[in-house]
């Protein structure tokens, strides 16, 4: 039985196109609007955001950027703005 828990962002890795994508929904682009800018479909984008919700537990565009926000994902206006080390980078 599913318990709606949100999981743990210990386990959670977003690959560097969702972070990509994530910044731009923070920027308050809507799918077809970032397809455009990313020069992809607008499904593809679909795609990466429903999968984005699944890991993060999140149910809509407000709580995926909440959840980025806490998680050092995002920083918006000063707020969460220390320098987390991009999981893309380990690999350098």
């Amino acid at each position: 039985m599913a318990t709606g828990k949100i999981p743990s962002s210990v386990h959670i890795s977003l690959s560097s196109r969702e972070m990509e994508i994530i910044d731009l929904v923070a920027d308050g682009l809507t799918n077809q609007e970032i397809a455009e800018k990313l020069t992809i479909s607008k499904r593809t984008v679909d795609n990466h955001v429903s999968n984005m919700f699944t890991k993060t537990g999140s149910k809509n565009r407000v709580a995926l950027l909440n959840w980025a926000m806490d998680h050092g994902k995002i920083c918006r206006d000063g707020f969460n703005c220390c320098s987390l080390p991009d999981d893309s980078d380990s690999d350098s």
